[in-house]
């Protein structure tokens, strides 16, 4: 019953319009912690993690940090990753109704870090054209992977 009532809500959210086109939603836990918990509950939905960047410590690896000095990082945040992800059924089905939402699929989830809370942010494939033959598509991604998120951190505390 929990799963079916979190599945309404998540189906009305993704529908209403949303005030940004990211969808966001924070945590007070450490970035470990909520990327484990996605990466475990994406596998179980069928949801493949292609790529993984620790975009911080990229940026601190080519030397951006003395580059920029005080004007690096001015936000202190502790960690910044981002992972690419997939899903074969749904970039199929948007590769064969309309090849140009590809710049949708595969999707891009960050995280981002900062005193022990974690935010996760993920353009909303519905953001794309309404007009486009993929849409329908899109918008099924995205209510895949918002749930797989929610589901994955339902033990965590989120940030009001």
């Amino acid at each position: 019953m929990k799963k079916i009532l979190l599945a309404c809500i998540l189906a009305v959210s993704v529908w209403a319009a949303p005030d940004t086109n990211v969808y966001t939603v924070s945590y007070k836990a450490d970035m470990d912690t909520v990327e484990k918990n996605i990466l475990s509950h994406f596998k179980s939905v069928k949801l493949v993690v292609t790529y993984k960047l620790d975009i911080l410590e990229e940026f601190k690896h080519k030397g951006l940090d003395k580059k920029f000095g005080a004007e690096f990082n001015k936000n202190k945040l502790t960690s910044v990753r981002t992972m690419i992800i997939c899903n074969g059924k749904f970039g199929n089905m948007i590769m064969n109704t309309d090849p140009s939402m590809m710049a949708y699929c595969p999707v891009r989830l960050t995280l981002v870090e900062k005193d022990g809370k974690t935010q996760v942010l993920f353009v909303r494939p519905s953001s794309a054209p309404k007009s486009s033959k993929a849409y329908g598509a899109l918008v099924k991604l995205e209510q895949k992977v918002v749930g797989a998120i929610e589901a994955a951190n339902e033990m965590e505390e989120k940030v009001k």
